[in-house]
């Protein structure tokens, strides 16, 4: 049997490289967790995040589509965590949106009263699921955005049919696709 030195047997694998700050940040949410629960900040930072790079299509695509999951997320997660935690998915998912594509017009600010709108409705409506609660409310707050894009921001009417069809049908798939594997990882 042949001897092989530590130095050959360490040449032939490459050292990991931790970032030491990865390694901080990971025990303090660790300890953090003992005192308060991280999973609301987990989800909302996840719906930010992916509300933010679906309202990027908007750069690529010059059509009046509105694919976004700020209804999405203020319904979770007020049924998951409470009505302030909805508020916050609603603004804080179309602010990080904002932020992300520099792009600031004054109708981001009337769909966020919309979204805020959804919060409040699944916090005080009782419904018999998460999937038609997200159905209806996603209905009624595209009535709200009609009404606004009608009256405040004037779009033209194709405009209004295409941004609000648009936003229901998708919606409905993600309430009747997501919904409750969701609420599952919520719990």
């Amino acid at each position: 049997m042949e001897r092989i030195s530590m130095s050959k047997v360490r040449g032939r694998y490459r050292k990991l490289n931790i970032d030491r700050k990865w390694i901080i940040l990971v025990l303090l949410a660790a300890i953090a967790s003992i005192f308060i629960n991280l999973w609301p900040l987990i989800f909302l930072s996840l719906f930010c995040i992916l509300n933010a790079i679906l309202l990027s299509i908007d750069r690529y695509v010059q059509m009046p589509v509105d694919i976004e999951i700020s209804t999405f997320s203020a319904v979770l997660m007020t049924y998951s965590y409470g009505l302030n935690w909805g508020i916050a998915a609603a603004i804080l998912t179309k602010l990080a949106a904002i932020l992300y594509n520099k792009n600031v017009r004054v109708d981001h600010f009337f769909m966020m009263g919309g979204y805020v709108v959804a919060a409040m409705l699944a916090n005080s409506l009782a419904f018999p699921s998460i999937i038609m609660a997200g159905i209806i409310i996603a209905f009624m707050v595209n009535l709200y955005v009609v009404f606004v894009s009608k009256f405040i921001t004037m779009l033209s009417a194709y405009e209004i049919l295409m941004y609000g069809t648009s936003n229901f049908i998708f919606n409905v798939v993600l309430f009747v696709g997501f919904a409750d594997l969701f609420r599952l990882l919520m719990i």
